[in-house]
């Protein structure tokens, strides 16, 4: 037993010094911010088909023939960020919350709503919706369309870009908006 286990542990020693991993590029001489906080920085990030194989200050090892070594002349290098401006909190939210994006018409957004509100408790205020009311021609919801299917849950959903957004009555009651509510100096 012992002479098949010293077997296996040498051809996996052997297998994994002939899988050598060498770069397509190396870019050196930067400054480079890991995110790790116990070694924030590096100075050099090895790539191989669009996969970061190393990121550290000793490349050689992963330096190869044909691998082309891009000098960054002490340049930063961050990761890449997909979307600098994301409402992190809010992104969160809104997974738990209705989703309306993909609405094509009225029945169709009073359809969705009143499905999701059959699964919460009453009274549990509905957010989200990220609706476009131009994907259904242009008319803006309103409360009479999802009053009848929302009573027992105050709803504050808004449009996809977040610069509109729908009551239902139930929320305005309980936020104190009727017909004595008075209209903010320079508002219409």
């Amino acid at each position: 037993m012992k002479l098949f286990q010293i077997l296996c542990i040498t051809l996996l020693t052997l297998g994994a010094c002939q899988q050598k991993q060498v770069a397509d590029r190396i870019y050196f001489h930067a400054k480079v911010w890991t995110g790790d906080s116990t070694n924030p920085r590096a100075l050099s990030i090895a790539v191989k088909d669009s996969a970061i194989l190393y990121v550290g200050n000793d490349y050689g090892p992963f330096q190869g023939d044909r691998t082309e070594l891009i000098d960054l002349h002490g340049a930063s290098v961050v990761p890449g960020f997909i979307d600098n401006h994301t409402h992190f909190l809010e992104g969160g939210f809104q997974l738990a919350s209705v989703d309306l994006k993909n609405v094509r018409s009225p029945g169709q957004f009073i359809s969705i709503l009143r499905d999701f509100v059959q699964k919460l408790p009453d009274g549990q205020w509905v957010l989200g919706g990220d609706w476009d009311h131009e994907a259904w021609g242009g008319q803006l919801p309103s409360r009479q369309w999802i009053d009848s299917v929302t009573a027992k849950h105050p709803v504050l959903i808004n449009r996809y870009d977040g610069h509109m957004a729908l009551a239902n009555s139930l929320a305005l009651q309980l936020a104190g908006v009727n017909k004595k509510a008075q209209i903010p100096p320079g508002e219409k």
